[in-house]
C-alpha cells in the first residue's frame, strides 16, 4: 500500500497479467467466455488457462479455496474463463463474486453485442465492485461498439472483442486493457 502524498515509482516493474474473464449472465455464456477467453489471450500474449470450475454438491470437483490458491500461485501472465454467473449461490454455498473479491483476482467483465445497452452491464459491474473485485473494465463482445453511447454509460468499458476480424479494434482493446492494467498495478505499489 502506498503512503498517502506518495507517487507511484515509474520504474518499477508491472507485475505479470493475471486475469478472470467473467461473462454476464446469459443462457449461452459459458460458451462465449470460453470462445472469447481464447481469442483475448492470443490478442494480449498470455496464456489461456482453462475454465474456472468449482465443486459440486457431490464433491467430484476441486474446492474453490484449493483452485484460488492454486491459480493466485500460478506464475506468469494468463487469462482464465469463468462461464458461470458471478452473482449466483453456488452449490459450494458461495457466489463467484465474494470469491473473486476475497482474492482481490483482477477481472474483465464479458458483455455479449446485445446486452450492452440493457442493465445487465451496469448491473454486474455494481455487484463486482459492491465485493471488492479488482474489476479493470468491461468488455463487449462482438457487434458494432458505440463509443459514445458506452461513454454515457458512465462504465469502465474497454472496448470490443471482434468475433471476426478487426485489427483496428483488437489493437484499441489490446491497449485500453495494458494502460487499465498499469494503472492497477501502480494504484496497488
Amino acid at each position: 500500500m502506498k503512503a498517502a502524498g506518495s507517487t507511484p515509482n515509474p520504474t518499477a516493474s508491472i507485475p505479470p497479467l493475471r486475469l478472470v474473464l467473467v461473462g454476464a449472465a446469459a443462457a449461452d455464456a459459458a460458451a462465449s467466455v470460453e470462445d472469447a477467453a481464447s481469442r483475448l489471450a492470443a490478442l494480449i500474449g498470455v496464456s489461456a488457462l482453462p475454465p474456472l470450475v468449482a465443486a459440486s454438491t457431490d464433491g467430484s470437483d476441486v474446492a474453490v479455496d484449493v483452485l484460488m490458491a492454486e491459480l493466485s500461485g500460478r506464475g506468469g501472465s494468463w487469462l482464465v474463463p469463468l462461464p458461470q454467473d458471478p452473482g449466483r449461490l453456488q452449490p459450494w454455498g458461495g457466489r463467484w463474486s465474494e470469491l473473486l473479491g476475497a482474492w482481490r483476482q483482477p477481472t474483465v467483465l464479458l458483455i455479449e453485442a446485445p446486452q450492452a445497452d440493457e442493465g445487465l452491464p451496469a448491473a454486474c459491474t455494481a455487484l463486482l465492485q459492491c465485493c471488492g473485485v479488482p474489476l479493470l473494465g468491461l468488455i463487449q463482445w462482438g457487434g458494432l461498439f458505440d463509443r459514445e453511447a458506452r461513454r454515457r454509460d458512465g462504465l469502465p468499458w474497454l472496448g470490443v472483442l471482434a468475433q471476426g476480424d478487426s485489427a483496428d479494434a483488437d489493437a484499441d482493446l489490446a491497449l485500453c486493457l495494458r494502460r487499465r492494467w498499469s494503472q492497477i498495478a501502480a494504484e496497488a505499489n
